[in-house]
């Protein structure tokens, strides 16, 4: 993938090659609200067990709130071909709270979700090695992300891509499962997706 280059009006993009149609990644800022909003909405209806929100809990949110989740400390990545919004993942820099720190060369993945259609396109692979990058960039290659136990498919995507269980596991009252925390490099995720399709 070629660095993050400036575009018009949505923050920074970087292409994928040999995608199918064309995949670029997108630094989304708070003038992407909507398109962030709607893909957050369609993601928690497609998959609510996925992630920690709700979907009632986010469906009544204003402009405000939404350009207020975009200015960190979350950084958002949006796979893109053409002007649809194929998928997204986030890198986040820190612990889910101030009580949850992680280390200075950490980071948490999180939020990632392709639409239905879109899966098979390589927006997933576009994602991962931009968020690898991002996280290269931000010298922090230790990367972290949380499945729901439930979860196998991707459970075995992340196996596939180089992370292993790191035996941590946090209940989910909701579900009666739990979460289970996960670890990789950022610099063998890539040597990885040099190699394989997803």
């Amino acid at each position: 993938m070629t660095p993050l280059e400036t575009t018009s009006g949505a923050g920074t993009s970087a292409r994928e090659p040999g995608a199918a149609g064309d995949v670029r990644v997108v630094r989304v800022g708070e003038e992407d609200w909507r398109s962030h909003r709607d893909l957050r909405l369609d993601m928690l209806a497609d998959s609510p067990r996925a992630f920690w929100a709700q979907l009632a809990e986010v469906q009544d949110r204003t402009p405000e709130q939404w350009r207020e989740e975009l200015r960190g400390p979350r950084i958002h990545l949006q796979a893109r071909c053409g002007d649809q919004v194929m998928g997204s993942l986030a890198v986040l820099p820190q612990g889910y709270t101030p009580e949850h720190v992680i280390g200075q060369d950490q980071a948490i993945l999180v939020s990632l979700w392709v639409r239905p259609e879109a899966r098979g396109s390589g927006a997933s692979r576009a994602l991962f090695r931009a968020a690898a990058e991002l996280a290269l960039e931000l010298g922090r290659p230790h990367l972290l992300l949380e499945v729901d136990d439930a979860g196998h498919a991707a459970r075995r995507l992340y196996a596939r891509l180089g992370f292993t269980e790191t035996g941590t596991r946090h209940p989910r009252e909701s579900t009666g499962g739990e979460w289970i925390e996960y670890e990789g490099r950022a610099e063998h995720l890539l040597q990885i997706l040099s190699l394989i399709h997803i």
